[in-house]
């Protein structure tokens, strides 16, 4: 059997090596052991390097959450309601969120359709409701006009032109009275204010962000590039915190034409609400692969039910919202803050059901320090990250949790041919040994440079089953021992157990690079504005280390401070120049 054949059976397994949550973190092609897909990169230069600019100048499409969210920004909930429950309109579930969630924004024929249809939604709905919305009573032209010219400043998120304001007058006259083959048609100042809303909320401007850019501040800034407009600032802030529309004060900044000046004050203003923090919270859910707990078949899962996923889901909402907004980053791996309910705390924790906790109430409790820490040992985490089967394999679930965490995502594996019956049982026979006989037998230079990190992280993840339980005897009736090798991310050296191995995690500077490329890649919208995370010399990662040289400087180190970090960076505000 040739060399190459045997190596691989030897590793463990053949094939590419899949990102982690979903598919997209990591850097892209950079290996745990430094090996960069596009060959070694110049180090970043400082604050005039072109790399800190990461994204073209470019026009997005607004995903469908991101219209819906429009329609209740332009008329109120029960809008944005009656859009979300009709027919035709698909969005995607939760559960098949991957991040970024902004690349969700695709165009095709389905797409069009769907936004014509919410078009037609809206119109029906203000027609139905003309007098409550329009608050014209008696229904004039004059009010009728007033109303679509104050939603179409709105659903631009910008003052429209003058031109702009003609073509709705006209399109507004022409609906209320025209000829069509010979014959006088005329409708309602009603069902004008219907067909002209569906117009607008058809519209190119209001359907597509724009980042096109200020051409003339292009040669001012440093690195070079084009700065956004203001308009184009506000709703890049506004859809990177909260997915919504600019609000009413980023809009006036806009218009006064302050807003870059002071852009960190509204940052941080609008970081302090609620829909801010929910979508933050609910971005890094995604990130994370938590939404996608209910596609776990529970079947597969020795002891787990639908209502321990729902519990697990619940419990992990909590978590996060408790680790993002009330600590310091770090938190997301030392906390051992835990919700239990009295479910998650008899069947997966193990441990005294807290005081008023019932199957339905969550109470927040103190989680036994030399078992648990944080996300890397919270029972969610572990059953997304387990096998398809229930399975604990070490490799499989330490590259998903170093790839969310530490953006270490393992280069792909070339093979050179059908796996043969030897090969087979090699495999299967390294597959039959503990987690420690596994990490020894790919401590070997070949193995190593994949391995090093995964296999660290996974060995110590043996201390859990496929849902999260706690145990010392694996699957095979075999001791658990959770010792591992750091590897030279970590720094090097041994620990012993997830607590210390979250400990290690946290102190790495990998951790803060990764999670300022996480936000970063969000704040990008998708990933043709690709991030990437500074692991090594050979991939850089400037912008991602911009970022995190920005958080690392202040003495706020919490997630908010990250937030804020990105947005403060050259590839927030500036566009490189389309060719």
């Amino acid at each position: 059997m040739a060399p190459a054949i045997l190596l691989l059976a030897a590793c463990g397994g053949r094939g590419a090596i899949p990102n982690g949550s979903g598919g997209s973190v990591g850097g892209a092609g950079v290996g745990a052991g430094g090996r960069g897909a596009g060959g070694a990169e110049a180090a970043c230069t400082g604050s005039a390097d072109p790399r800190l600019v990461v994204a073209p100048q470019r026009i997005l499409l607004l995903t469908m959450p991101q219209v819906v969210s429009t329609v209740g920004y332009l008329l109120g909930p029960a809008a944005a309601e009656q859009v979300r429950s009709s027919p035709g309109v698909a969005l995607v579930p939760e559960s098949d969120r991957r991040f970024p969630p902004g690349d969700d924004g695709s165009i095709s024929d389905v797409a069009v359709t769907y936004r014509d249809r919410v078009g037609q939604i809206v119109g029906e709905y203000v027609l139905e409701n003309f007098a409550e919305v329009t608050k014209c009573a008696p229904a004039t032209d004059v009010c009728a006009l007033d109303f679509l010219n104050a939603i179409a400043a709105r659903a631009y998120r910008r003052e429209p032109t003058t031109d702009e304001r003609t073509a709705l007058r006209d399109l507004y006259s022409t609906l209320r009275e025209q000829q069509v083959n010979g014959y006088q048609v005329t409708a309602t100042v009603e069902e004008a204010t219907q067909y002209a809303l569906y117009a607008l909320m058809t519209s190119p401007q209001l359907l597509w962000r724009y980042e096109v850019g200020d051409q003339a501040a292009a040669l001012a800034s440093s690195p070079s590039g084009v700065s956004l407009t203001d308009d184009e600032l506000a709703s890049a802030v506004s859809f990177f915190l909260t997915d919504r529309p600019p609000d009413d004060e980023l809009r006036a900044a806009a218009r006064a034409g302050t807003l870059r000046t002071t852009l960190a004050s509204h940052v941080a203003r609008i970081l302090d609400t609620e829909a801010a923090r929910t979508w933050l919270r609910s971005v890094m859910e995604i990130y994370f692969g938590q939404n996608r707990l209910p596609q776990v078949e529970a079947g597969n899962f020795p002891g787990l039910t639908t209502a321990l996923l729902a519990d697990m889901q619940n419990e992990w909402r909590l978590f996060l919202a408790e680790a993002l907004w009330r600590g310091d980053l770090s938190g997301l791996l030392v906390s051992r803050t835990a919700f239990l309910n009295s479910r998650l705390a008899t069947s997966i924790y193990d441990v005294p059901v807290p005081s008023g906790a019932t199957d339905a109430a969550f109470v927040k409790t103190t989680l036994p320090s030399d078992r648990r820490a944080g996300l890397l040992t919270n029972a969610g985490f572990l059953t997304v990250n387990a096998s398809s089967d229930g399975g604990t394999r070490v490799a499989a679930r330490g590259r998903q949790a170093a790839a969310a965490l530490l953006c270490a995502v393992a280069s792909p594996v070339p093979f050179p041919g059908p796996v043969s019956e030897e090969e087979a049982t090699q495999s299967q026979q390294l597959d039959a040994t503990t987690a420690q006989q596994q990490v020894t037998a790919r401590r070997k230079p070949a193995c190593l440079e994949c391995h090093a990190t995964m296999d660290a992280v996974g060995v110590v993840l043996d201390a859990y089953d496929g849902i999260g339980r706690y145990r010392t005897v694996d699957d095979r009736g075999q001791p658990v021992d959770t010792h591992a090798f750091l590897p030279p991310v970590l720094g090097n050296g041994t620990v012993d157990g997830a607590a210390a191995m979250a400990e290690a995690i946290a102190r790495s500077p990998a951790f803060v690079a990764c999670m300022a490329r996480v936000v970063l890649q969000h704040a990008m919208t998708d990933t043709s504005a690709w991030v990437e995370a500074p692991l090594t010399s050979q991939r850089p990662g400037c912008a991602t280390a911009d970022v995190a040289a920005r958080f690392s400087a202040g003495s706020d180190k919490t997630f908010g401070a990250l937030v804020r970090a990105a947005a403060a960076s050259p590839a927030f505000v500036l566009r490189s120049p389309a060719p």
